[in-house]
């Protein structure tokens, strides 16, 4: 086999190798299927798309074992060069599809005669190509390892050390080798580190020259671990990239889990709590089998009958090819759910990985803008999309009508209001182009209502490049705040070096986050540098929470590229008091390397403070990984909290959108007030619509003031109330504190 033809377009086939063309698609009518009812019709219609693309798996970057499959063909009927070349598409899609084992053979018979060479600009692909393969291998031969609860979480210790070492001791020969030619190349040596860690001997092992430091807790640490409790639970569904949804979708007073994943085949998983600290999955009693490719949820109570329903997301990332139909899944309140897609209006095709409930007009009704990627950077066709609530159990598409109309890739929703006046604005998170804010102007009619675009004056657009986005009010002044992530796909191959980077303390090269205080003007600052938030962290799934109930929401930020080499941790963010975020991710066990996608905060143990669901995987049929779950063992003990289930009567039933302030006197006199806003949090990832709000040092509630987001803005207060306790609070209602004991969520 000759190596110079390979090596010389190693480069350009490594760009492309998940890439393929696109064409763009028709839907054909399908009378069978259109005639099915709900649930069947969209399973029938999946299963449909599912099939289809196996027989066209080069347009979809995710079908790497059909891909395999293909390249496998082209290795055995070529010869020569082309043969090299076909040679190496085979390796990497084996590898992209978890085939690990054989993807080395292959990878090794490619280099051959290379490894005792030294790495030089050509032959450095596949080296590095066959380093991450070796990394994954060692993975793949510690299989129960992957199942412990610290399996790849930084720092590793006890039984998340690998116990066969071949895989990660033959990645950190071939990483000193790149090392040795290039030794500033940053991802190396990130990589490099990272191998030791997965054999128990960083820091002391790793040569002095290639150390990362600041990889590990801090000796002095008062933060507490929080363990991975999801194997012991049997929630840790192992798939790619999807979404969670954590809610008490029987309202037996106990927080559910819905997660999804993107694969085409990948089934919607649902685990109702058992009531006794243990989860059981009920997707198939549920009615919810033949329902997959789930990329993201959101849920809310659309039809105002008391049960919160979810809308489940496709396509993204796909372009023309991803134009999938969405799903809404109607909770029947019996335990069972219902696809009413069609039945409602809701049925379009167009990839789309993010949509956000919220009343916009007031009327009691949830209304829904679903953010589609489409234009010239989202290959798809048409436009996002904002649906009004009927208020008969459909929807009218009315996007244009109000002001809307966006031909974007749209890679994140999210409402808030942002000046107080009681209207839902909508910012829309762009990859490749400028963010939008659009002000909510009011009407009198849905045909009447008006929405201006004020990114540009509010100062909002950056950073160009970004991915999820949340508003909060992350310094309790009564304005509602915005954090947008970054992800910049042109550097996504090389993110870990962009990490590296931020701790040998380099200048990072991606577009980092902003965090966008309210300046209460309509205008905004970003206090990001200020406040420790200025990174480049290529995040995909992010949302917030109160982990030590101080009365100020921390935030979780699930990191990764489709790249396979893309291993770098997910990042805690505590929120000290609004002045700065302080990087907990080691001390509190947080730094899981796999690719973070959809969390969601909630306190599934009922003990007062909240609990953290993440789905794991990357975008790959193989860059698969159990989901983790992190229990949160009792952090700021000492800090009262306070649980609020809402129910809206001329506000919509979910609340979605009620304002939110508790008054407190904390143990040294100060009186504060806590702002917290009704929603699910952040774009990729669903919390709870239970509002758990952390008190800080306090002993009694002075005043918990709820504005009610209906047309009248009603306001209900309620004075004296005892901390550390549930109540359910109906609109015009009294609060009504409920008998809730903790329990210990139980293991296996």
């Amino acid at each position: 086999m000759t190596l110079r033809p390979i090596l010389a377009a190693l480069p350009f086939l490594l760009t492309g190798a998940v890439s393929c063309d696109t064409v763009q698609p028709t839907r054909e009518a399908s009378p069978e299927i259109d005639t099915l009812p709900g649930t069947a019709r969209m399973a029938a219609e999946l299963d449909s798309i599912y099939q289809t693309a196996l027989m066209e798996p080069m347009r979809y970057g995710h079908l790497n074992r059909r891909r395999a499959e293909m390249w496998r063909a082209e290795v055995a009927r070529t010869a020569g060069p082309r043969q090299s070349l076909a040679r190496y598409k085979y390796a990497y899609e084996l590898l992209a599809a978890g085939e690990t084992e054989i993807a080395v053979r292959e990878i090794e018979r490619l280099m051959t005669g290379l490894e005792a060479e030294a790495v030089s600009s050509r032959s450095k692909p596949l080296f590095e190509l066959s380093a991450v393969a070796y990394l994954r291998l060692g993975e793949q031969r510690n299989r129960m390892w992957s199942r412990s609860a610290g399996a790849s979480i930084l720092p590793l210790t006890g039984d998340a050390v690998h116990t066969n070492l071949e895989g990660s001791r033959r990645a950190i020969s071939l990483y000193g080798k790149i090392l040795d030619a290039y030794p500033d190349d940053l991802q190396a040596r990130w990589l490099l580190n990272i191998a030791y860690m997965t054999i128990g001997t960083y820091p002391r092992g790793v040569p002095e020259d290639y150390l990362i430091r600041g990889l590990e807790a801090g000796p002095d640490s008062e933060i507490p671990r929080f363990l991975n409790v999801a194997p012991a639970l049997g929630v840790d569904v192992d798939g790619i990239a999807g979404g969670a949804s954590l809610e008490d979708f029987n309202e037996d007073g106990f927080i559910d889990i819905m997660a999804t994943a993107r694969g085409f085949n990948d089934q919607l998983r649902l685990f109702l709590a058992d009531g006794r600290g243990g989860f059981i999955d009920q997707t198939g009693e549920a009615g919810l089998k033949g329902l997959v490719a789930g990329v993201n949820t959101v849920h809310a109570d659309y039809n105002n009958d008391g049960f919160e329903d979810v809308l489940i997301l496709r396509g993204a990332w796909l372009a023309a090819d991803g134009a999938h139909p969405n799903s809404l899944l109607k909770n029947n309140g019996d335990g069972t759910f219902e696809d009413v897609t069609a039945r409602v209006g809701l049925l379009s095709y167009h990839p789309t990985q993010t949509a956000a409930w919220g009343d916009f007009n007031n009327d009691g009704w949830l209304d829904l803008f679903i953010g589609n990627e489409t234009g010239p950077s989202g290959g798809g066709t048409g436009h996002s999309e904002l649906y009004v609530n009927n208020g008969d159990g459909t929807f009218t598409e009315v996007s244009e009508q109000v002001g809307i109309y966006v031909r974007d890739f749209v890679k994140a929703v999210a409402w808030g209001d942002i000046n107080n006046d009681g209207l839902r604005d909508l910012y829309i998170s762009v990859l490749d182009n400028p963010n939008k804010l659009y002000l909510n102007r009011g009407g009198t009619t849905p045909a009447g209502w008006r929405f201006e675009e004020v990114g540009a004056s509010a100062g909002v657009q950056e950073p160009v490049n970004s991915f999820p986005v949340f508003f909060w009010d992350y310094n309790n002044d009564g304005w509602e705040d915005l954090f947008v992530a970054s992800f910049d796909r042109i550097l996504s191959s090389t993110a870990p070096g962009e990490i590296a980077a931020e701790y040998m303390g380099r200048r990072m090269k991606g577009p980092r986050n902003r965090l966008y205080r309210n300046n209460g003007d309509g205008t905004f600052t970003d206090v990001a540098p200020d406040l420790g938030l200025d990174l480049s962290l290529w995040a995909m799934g992010i949302n917030f929470g109160d982990l030590n109930n101080d009365g100020y929401p921390d935030v979780y930020i699930g990191t990764g590229t489709p790249d396979l080499s893309s291993i770098m941790p997910n990042r805690m963010f505590l929120n000290e008091r609004g002045a700065r975020f302080r990087d907990i991710t080691y001390d509190g066990g947080f730094g899981h390397l796999q690719k973070g996608h959809a969390i969601a905060f909630a306190d599934l143990d009922r003990d007062g403070d909240q609990d953290v669901y993440t789905v794991m995987g990357g975008a790959l049929e193989g860059d698969n990984f159990p989901n983790a779950l992190f229990e949160n063992p009792g952090f700021g003990e000492g800090n009262a909290w306070v649980t609020l289930q809402l129910e809206g009567r001329t506000a919509n039933r979910s609340a979605i959108g009620a304002r939110i302030s508790v008054s407190v006197t904390d143990l040294n006199g100060e009186r504060r007030v806590i702002y917290q806003t009704v929603s699910t949090g952040g774009s990729f990832g669903a919390s709870s619509l239970q509002q758990e709000i952390g008190l800080g040092q306090t002993g009694r509630i002075d005043e918990l003031k709820i504005i009610w987001p209906n047309r009248d803005q009603s306001t209900d207060a309620y004075t004296d109330l005892p901390v550390n306790r549930y109540y359910r609070i109906t609109e015009a209602g009294d609060a009504v504190p409920l008998q809730v004991m903790p329990f210990a969520l139980r293991r296996h």
